[in-house]
């Protein structure tokens, strides 16, 4: 797929999308009917989706932590979804209000939502949406705002939090990761979390199975990988500890339960550029 292939996704209220799907989970609340229809279903397929989706914001959170205290201030975060409470620009500019953000979807509702947002927040100065995809790198990585916001000569902070399992092996996700990787400058981060159906009790399995059959009724089919498979797109990187984790276990701020049943299927790590 090349920059000329890129076509703007159109809001489609007849079918969940992976982002309003993931805002529902966050936070409750239903952008549309069928979001909400949707969601009961995927919650008699796993009652306790929506405390394995904050896990995965917790994640996001504790990584954005972990980078600005590394010295990172100015974030690239691809596949952002709605701006839920608790986005990359709120946790690092609390940390440090000169700390600057590019969120990147490519789904309409969510940027603009996001726009919303950041314009109410008088935060386009050091903030912006983009409308693109992951499957284009090179469109983010030459989008204006990336260029007015992001200096490629420091230091960045890449975010891909649960954006891989919705690009298919198809779409070359290994050549993807290895272009974003290039144009990072030494001394980067990239935090990055992925469902799974290994290493879970069987009856997990069986419900994440279940869920990735509903998620091909959306916009967005979900491919489920391996560790391994996850491993690979830090090909190029030092993972940093503890490693790969349930993103659960990576960092937390206070102990979690190990009997969790929202605990496993969620690979997360950070990695970092040297």
């Amino acid at each position: 797929m090349s920059a000329e292939d890129f076509e703007s996704r159109e809001i489609d209220a007849t079918r969940p999308s992976a982002a309003r799907m993931y805002h529902y989970y966050l936070s409750g609340e239903a952008v549309f009917d069928v979001d909400k229809v949707f969601g009961e279903r995927v919650f008699q397929a796993i009652p306790y989706l929506d405390v394995m989706a904050h896990h995965n914001r917790e994640f996001l959170q504790r990584a954005t932590k972990f980078m600005v205290a590394q010295g990172i201030r100015q974030f690239l975060d691809i596949g952002s979804g709605l701006p839920t409470v608790g986005n990359t620009h709120e946790v690092a500019g609390a940390l440090d209000p000169a700390s600057r953000v590019v969120y990147v979807d490519n789904d309409l509702e969510a940027v603009n939502r996001a726009h919303e947002l950041l314009t109410e927040q008088h935060a386009l100065d050091h903030t912006a949406i983009i409308e693109a995809d992951l499957r284009l790198p090179d469109v983010i990585l030459d989008h204006p705002d990336t260029r007015r916001l992001i200096d490629f000569d420091e230091p960045i902070g890449l975010l891909i939090v649960s954006v891989w399992p919705f690009v298919p092996d198809s779409d070359r996700p290994a050549e993807l990761m290895a272009r974003l990787r290039d144009a990072l400058p030494t001394g980067s981060y990239v935090a990055m979390s992925h469902a799974s159906m290994t290493e879970a009790p069987e009856e997990l399995i069986a419900r994440m199975a279940a869920l990735a059959d509903l998620y091909r009724e959306t916009s967005d089919p979900a491919t489920m990988r391996s560790r391994e498979q996850f491993a690979s797109f830090y090909e190029g990187f030092e993972l940093v500890e503890p490693g790969i984790v349930y993103a659960a276990d990576w960092r937390p701020e206070q102990p979690g339960d190990p009997q969790d049943p929202a605990r496993p299927c969620n690979f997360a790590a950070v990695g970092y550029k040297g």
